[in-house]
């Protein structure tokens, strides 16, 4: 789509990261302890790992990572910062807005904009939308689009193996550095009850056959809404919401065979109902093996009696429209699992991070159960690369950042029979840290409080306000030490918690934990904390 910049606007993405837990099982190891043929996961949903989070893990310390990332990636000072939405629906509050509470712990700009959208995994698109209106309106200059979420069904189901975690952060300005959002999006909704969760439960109930179809219904319908809107494209990269990764190989089937097939003809002179029974009504079973398509291609049309002129020429748009196009960066949705309203825009940052060139063009359709969908298009910018090569990358977290976990220890950590230890000590900045880190104000007993004059003292009566940095990295400088999980007190005698197996030779990272409080009564109605947790790092992102 070169030459078409009249079709894009001028704000978009300045830049973005990633970030998820580091525990994960292996879906062949859940397939044998549920007694399934391991094919069904690894070849019927196209998957190979689940992430799920630690104990005291939950949206606030994945999106925190993420937003915070995203911040240091584009060396972007958090005060530029004025306004802040987030796109979940992993809810944590009913009634009180996670986007404070990023703002509290990034320091952002006080003067700024703050906003949860709960639409199922439309949300955080949704969310990308409100504040390109709003930068052009010039409500706002600068908006952080956080997405973060944790799936959940329960133990045995049979979207058990779908279950995914993980969180994107999206700095969305004019003159973007990155990639500049088209002008016009194709949408559509309705009511649907293919995917829900019921008030009081933390697992979703799902119809599965009904569910894939409304969502093939209403991503094919996007995609010719917005070709309403801007006229017949053809991008470099399609990008699909992944509940698995099977699914958006079956959405790109249907936007072939249905809305492509007429150039396939006109590019081979051929008859439409020889194409479809040749290739498009095996399409998925051959792309589930990269390495085979070529030849399956030209095997299987050669029986037809196509030239070999011919079978290349098919060969060679199959593997430019279909493999090139969209099989990359399902690598995403296949390790990580469903992460909702992550969930898209992974694969998206995943495509800018290892494929996208300059002046390449990203398809997206975002779809939320319920349902709505949401489609449009990115265009990468001129030097885009200078941002996005700084890391961490998606690549860290999937060769690396990673930590493997039996089925049984899985399985105790959902059912909640595991917690984690608390451990203190003293750390001290590492030497290589630069100075990154977050400020954190808080009471005598550890109670995160605001630092906002005249409400700058806790709520619940506790005396004291404390203010102290907390390096991204840092080293132990203590012995460990075991204390009560509900006093919080040793923040302010210069405690942090700590992993319970790290040492002083341990280059430690920082992370942000949910943690019970002293009141039990006051923390079962929702009065939540988080204290910082440092846990052992993997190599130092400069």
């Amino acid at each position: 789509m070169i030459g078409n910049d009249y079709l894009f606007t001028d704000i978009g993405i300045d830049s973005f990261s990633f970030h998820a837990p580091r525990y994960y099982i292996n879906l062949e190891e859940l397939a044998r302890a549920r007694g399934v043929d391991p094919d069904k996961y690894s070849k019927g949903l196209m998957l190979k790992e689940m992430r799920f989070p630690e104990a005291d893990e939950d949206i606030i310390s994945i999106g925190l990572k993420a937003a915070y990332s995203a911040l240091l990636r584009g060396n972007i000072n958090p005060k530029e910062i004025d306004a802040i939405f987030v796109g979940t629906e992993t809810i944590t509050y009913a009634v009180k807005s996670v986007s404070n509470i990023f703002a509290e712990l990034l320091n952002v700009n006080q003067n700024c904009l703050t906003q949860d959208i709960y639409n199922a995994c439309a949300g955080g698109t949704l969310a990308i939308l409100n504040a390109i209106a709003l930068i052009e309106k010039d409500v706002i200059n600068k908006a952080l689009v956080i997405s973060a979420d944790i799936s959940k069904y329960p133990l045995g189901s049979p979207s058990e193996p779908t279950q995914g975690s993980g969180a994107i952060a999206l700095i969305i300005s004019r003159n973007p550095r990155i990639a500049s959002f088209s002008k016009k999006f194709g949408k559509v909704s309705g009511n649907v009850n293919d995917f829900w969760r019921p008030p009081g439960t933390d697992t979703a109930e799902v119809f599965g056959h009904y569910s894939v179809d409304s969502y093939l219904k209403f991503q094919l319908e996007a995609y010719d809404d917005l070709i309403d809107k801007i006229g017949e494209f053809y991008a470099d990269f399609y990008a699909f919401h992944a509940p698995f990764s099977k699914l958006p190989l079956k959405c790109m089937r249907q936007i072939i065979e249905k809305r492509w097939v007429h150039n396939l003809n006109n590019l081979l002179k051929v008859n439409r109902t020889q194409l479809k029974d040749s290739l498009f009504q095996k399409l998925d079973s051959f792309l589930q093996d990269i390495s085979v398509l070529p030849e399956y291609v030209y095997l299987n049309l050669k029986e037809r009696g196509l030239s070999s002129k011919k079978l290349e020429k098919l060969s060679n748009w199959v593997v430019s429209n279909v493999k090139g196009k969209i099989l990359p960066h399902l690598s995403v949705p296949m390790h990580f699992g469903n992460m909702y309203n992550a969930a898209v825009w992974a694969q998206i940052m995943y495509i800018l991070e290892n494929y996208a060139k300059e002046n390449n063009t990203i398809y997206f359709g975002s779809y939320g159960s319920g349902a709505t969908c949401i489609t449009g298009i990115l265009k990468t910018k001129y030097g885009f690369r200078k941002v996005v090569d700084r890391g961490p990358k998606i690549d860290d977290f999937l060769q690396n950042n990673k930590e493997h976990k039996t089925i049984e220890e899985y399985e105790k950590l959902k059912s909640g029979e595991i917690q984690p230890e608390f451990v203190v000590g003293k750390v001290v900045e590492h030497e290589l840290n630069d100075n990154r880190g977050f400020y954190l104000r808080f009471c005598d007993e550890g109670c995160i409080i605001p630092n906002i004059e005249g409400l700058n003292y806790c709520p619940q009566g506790h005396s004291g306000f404390h203010e102290r940095f907390f390096p991204l990295y840092a080293k132990l400088d203590s012995d460990p030490i075991k204390t009560d999980t509900y006093d919080l007190s040793y923040l302010n005698k210069g405690y942090v918690r700590i992993e319970s197996n790290v040492n002083k030779e341990n280059t430690l990272e920082y992370e942000i934990r949910r943690v019970k409080m002293k009141d039990e009564e006051l923390s079962a109605k929702g009065l939540l904390n988080w204290s910082p947790k440092y846990i052992k790092a993997g190599r130092i992102v400069h």
